[in-house]
Order: structure tokens, then C-alpha cells, then sequence
């Protein structure tokens, strides 16, 4: 019988279940608070985006026509949209506003992978899943394969997240939360995330602060700032979520 590493207890799958089931309401859900879907509008703060570049007055003005939204159906897929409310004078123009709806897409689309983990599904392993757990004397880890990933959580006895690890052949990455605790359960506030391939390029290091209003009762974002730096080169972005557009359960769907 192999031994166990100190500090670390064995645990049966009882004891296995109840852990999971127990870390995994610790945390606030949308989807257990009653959203059924969503619409939002996105602005970016344009001023944090280009801070300390030149940006010459036709490209304000067509930054300023930019328009940005996303929705989540009842299934939880997530998409987005955007289009510009100016024509640009030509093709060089066009190209330029489409590269920044890439830029700013794929930043929203990374975003949202990290925040939706822990606002739309949950931190941890599914139930019925093959996992594993070890407690240790601050908390506990949990660790499953998913196809080539490796993921790792690590918790305190009180299921508060410290770090995500996820590892393959080529790639390792780290998720730091910034959690608050409330009365519905421990909120994303922020996150450091980070990782590095093995041969030591696309070193990628953002660093995420996240603000919040309450729509229809439920906690929604409001402001999201990100610090980044990919390969050495740092950037930032900021997005302020506007207009909301939300479906809920009502006291009936509930029950």
C-alpha cells in the first residue's frame, strides 16, 4: 500500500462526494441565482487603451463609432457582436477597425473563459466525474484529467481558491483569484493568470480587476480592467458593460 505524503488523509468516496458537493456551493452561481440569458452592450475605455500613443483625430472618431455587445442564451452559449456606425474612408481605415474588433474580441473571449468558470458553471471537478481529492492540513486539493490537461485546484478548508493549475506536454498555466466573501457565496473579484510554454516563448502574465452591479438581483459585470503583458510587451484594456437586457426565473420556475 503506497504511503501517504504528510499531512494528507485518505478519503473515502462518501467523504469524496460530500467535498465536492459541498466546495461547489461555496460559490456564486448565475445560473443558481435565476439568469436564464442575457444582453449586454461593451464599451471600451479607448483613453486607457492607447495611453501614451498617438491616435489622430480621424481614428478617435472611428474608434468612438465602434459598438460591442454580448448575449448568453439559455443554453450558455456565449456570443458577440459588434459593428461601427461610421463607413470608413478606405481600406486602410477598414483594416485598421477590424484589427481592433479581433484585438478586442479574443481579449473578452480570454476573459470570459476565466470569469464564467467560476460565475456560470463552478471551480471545481462535475460531479459523477472521475477527480481526486487530498486533504491537506490547510485545505484541500483537487485534481482531474481532462484529455491532455491536468488540472489542479488548491483550497482552503473553507473551499476558498488559492490557485488553478492546468498542465499539458507543452504548456503550463496558473490562475490566482482575488474572491470575496458574501452572503450568496465567494464572488470573482479579480484574478492573476498566467503561463509559459516549455520552451520558454508566449509567456503571457494578465492581471484582471472585475466590478459589479446588481441587475434584476443578480451580481453582473460592470467594469473589468486588464493588465497584460504577452512576450515581454505590456498592454491594458478596459470594458464598461452597459444596458443590460436580462431574463430570470421567476418564483414559480423555481420550485
Amino acid at each position: 500500500m503506497p504511503l501517504l505524503a504528510h499531512g494528507q488523509q485518505a478519503l473515502s468516496l462518501s467523504e469524496k462526494t460530500n467535498i465536492l458537493s459541498s466546495a461547489r456551493q461555496k460559490y456564486y452561481n448565475l445560473r443558481d441565482a435565476g439568469l436564464i440569458e442575457l444582453q449586454a452592450n461593451i464599451q471600451p475605455n479607448w483613453e486607457v487603451v492607447f495611453a501614451g500613443a498617438e491616435v489622430s483625430s480621424d481614428d478617435r472618431t472611428l474608434l468612438s463609432a465602434l459598438r460591442f455587445s454580448c448575449s448568453i442564451d439559455p443554453e450558455g452559449r456565449l456570443r458577440f457582436e459588434h459593428r461601427s456606425d461610421v463607413t470608413p474612408r478606405n481600406q486602410a481605415a477598414a483594416d485598421r477597425i477590424e484589427r481592433v474588433f479581433r484585438l478586442m474580441e479574443d481579449s473578452l473571449r480570454g476573459f470570459f473563459r476565466n470569469w464564467s468558470v467560476f460565475a456560470f458553471t463552478a471551480p471545481f471537478p462535475n460531479p459523477g466525474t472521475g477527480y481526486a481529492v487530498k486533504k491537506r492540513g490547510t485545505g484541500y486539493q483537487f485534481s482531474q484529467q481532462l484529455a491532455e490537461l491536468l488540472v489542479e485546484t488548491d483550497a482552503d478548508n473553507d473551499f476558498m481558491i488559492t490557485e488553478i493549475r492546468v498542465s499539458r506536454l507543452d504548456l503550463t498555466a496558473s490562475l490566482k483569484p482575488a474572491l470575496e466573501r458574501t452572503p450568496a457565496g465567494f464572488l470573482l473579484k479579480g484574478y492573476t493568470a498566467s503561463s509559459q510554454r516549455w520552451s520558454g516563448a508566449r509567456a503571457t502574465v494578465i492581471k484582471a480587476l472585475v466590478e459589479y452591479e446588481t441587475v434584476s438581483g443578480l451580481q453582473l459585470l460592470h467594469r473589468v480592467s486588464l493588465d497584460t503583458s504577452f512576450e515581454g510587451v505590456p498592454a491594458k484594456v478596459e470594458w464598461l458593460f452597459t444596458d443590460y437586457q436580462v431574463k430570470v426565473r421567476n418564483a414559480a420556475q423555481s420550485k
